[in-house]
């Protein structure tokens, strides 16, 4: 199941930082609502790396399975 939810980037410009409920225009990961999740960022690479960085840290972690010892 994937309890992640999709975040875009999204350039918020000045004129439009009331839509976003930000503070300052610049590079937002929006949620599917358009909701600024993260930001602001310089640049679209930015932006894009830091949503993979968030998605790497949020996703569940997988623990081996190891076998049973049997004595």
């Amino acid at each position: 199941m994937d309890n992640l939810s999709d975040l875009t980037a999204v350039r918020v410009p000045d004129d439009e930082v009331d839509l976003y409920n930000v503070t300052e225009s610049g590079w937002y990961a929006v949620d599917d609502e358009d909701k600024a999740v993260i930001g602001p960022f310089e640049s679209l690479d930015e932006c894009d790396q830091a949503i993979g960085d968030r998605n790497s840290l949020m996703a569940p972690q997988i623990s081996p399975i190891s076998r049973a010892h049997i004595t």
